[in-house]
């Protein structure tokens, strides 16, 4: 995963969760059902991140082993 895609991802995601965030705040409702919304919002949030962050691990995982499969051949090519 290249820097610049994980970076306007990151980017991208950061700005719907403001975007949401605002929208929930200024929305008139009563400040109870108000932290509701917030609270439910915040949990989804999480969710969405730790999706994002096993995506990116497993990437990782998975060039590191084929980083290491391309050096091990060309090692014994070598020999």
């Amino acid at each position: 995963m290249s820097d610049k895609n994980s970076n306007s991802t990151l980017a991208f995601l950061l700005g719907i969760a403001v975007g949401a965030l605002l929208g929930v705040l200024f929305a008139p409702a009563e400040g109870k059902e108000t932290r509701k919304k917030i609270a439910k919002y915040l949990e989804e949030l999480e969710e969405k991140g730790e999706e994002f962050i096993e995506e990116g691990t497993e990437k990782v995982k998975k060039f590191i082993e084929e980083s290491k499969d391309k050096v091990t051949k060309k090692l014994e090519k070598q020999e």
